[in-house]
């Protein structure tokens, strides 16, 4: 739709809002609204200054879902931002229905049930976005995979299977930061009055925001499936030269890996060369420890083979955040690239 500047006064222009905008917001006379600027200056965006957001509450049909969808269903409710969902059945909700209710609530921070009846259910959330903000998420996410993949190169280089086992216990931590840092991303889209609620000046990192910690996610998957390994290795220790080149690998991972989130939150460049330097360092690591693998074949060899596998699968996912970041630096630094 267009609107066409008018003059107030010698010094003001003016542009009239959509009506039915106004109403669906309930704007009248003499109330605020808060102008936003893009990093560019090239676009303004009008924000109510209490947005109205009706779909807060969800209603989820119990009757037409398996208990493994009522799951899935629970927790995509979470991460769209409703605060209250009710799952209702015609009938009195199976054992299995309440069991999958039970898990959503252990997989979702700040999730509870508030009422609960034969047929029916009530779960709310109480987190509210001004109690976290997407950088610090981010960080913590990224520590808790990297404390994982550390946990697994530990486990497969001593043989220890009780401590590999104890990733998962890790992974569910993981797992419940991912989900939040979701529905955080999802309300600051809705409502870009929370930008700063949640860390961030503008809502143009969002996206970006979203897929490096979908890559860290990858990377927790992985660091679970080394723990995999394992078991498959009997128990058995590596050699005390081998499982060094092992930790020196996983080591060399963190420190690009933390460089690269600390790159994301910070849209440093030069954070990003930084990070590139780091990943330089985890080549020579992979190769280092290829050879050594082929040269002396240590054992348990095609768990010490896979693991490497896994750890390269892992370094391409954070490269993957690396251009996430750089991407963000040139957008925040006019400096680096003048454009016309």
């Amino acid at each position: 739709m267009k609107r066409k500047v008018q003059q107030l006064g010698s010094s003001t222009l003016a542009v009239t809002v959509p009506a039915e905008w106004a109403r669906y917001h309930d704007i009248e006379k003499g109330d605020e609204i808060i102008v936003q600027r893009d990093e560019n200056g090239g676009s303004l965006l009008l924000v109510p200054e209490q947005p109205t957001i009706e779909d807060t509450e969800a209603t989820i049909d119990a009757d037409t879902l398996t208990d493994e969808a009522l799951e899935r269903a629970v927790v995509t409710q979470y991460v769209l931002g409703r605060q209250l969902i009710r799952i209702e059945s015609t009938t009195p909700l199976s054992i299995d229905h309440q069991d999958a209710i039970r898990r959503a609530e252990r997989r979702l921070m700040g999730l509870g049930v508030v009422e609960q009846g034969d047929s029916h259910v009530m779960v709310r959330c109480s987190v509210a976005p001004g109690d976290f903000d997407l950088p610090t998420l981010l960080g913590r996410l990224s520590r808790t995979e990297a404390m994982m993949r550390t946990e697994a190169v530990t486990a497969i280089a001593e043989g220890d299977i009780e401590r590999a086992r104890g990733i998962d216990a890790r992974y569910e931590q993981a797992e419940k930061l991912f989900y939040l840092f979701l529905r955080l991303v999802f309300a600051t889209y809705r409502n870009p009055r929370l930008n700063r609620a949640v860390g961030l000046e503008t809502g143009f990192p969002l996206i970006g925001y979203r897929s490096v910690a979908q890559d860290v996610m990858l990377m927790a998957d992985i660091a679970r499936e080394i723990g995999t390994l394992v078991p498959t290795g009997d128990g058995t220790a590596t050699d005390a030269v081998t499982a060094e080149q092992l930790r020196e690998l996983g080591s060399a991972l963190d420190d690009a890996a933390s460089t690269t989130v600390a790159a994301v939150t910070t849209a440093d460049y030069e954070a990003t060369e930084e990070a590139r330097e780091r990943f330089s360092i985890v080549d020579d690591r992979i190769d280092a420890l290829n050879d050594h693998l082929m040269a002396e074949r240590p054992e348990p060899l095609l768990a010490l083979q896979r693991a490497v596998v896994l750890l390269e699968r892992s370094t391409r996912h954070a490269r993957d955040s690396l251009a996430v970041a750089t991407h963000l630096a040139f957008r925040a630094d006019p400096d680096l690239v003048t454009s016309e």
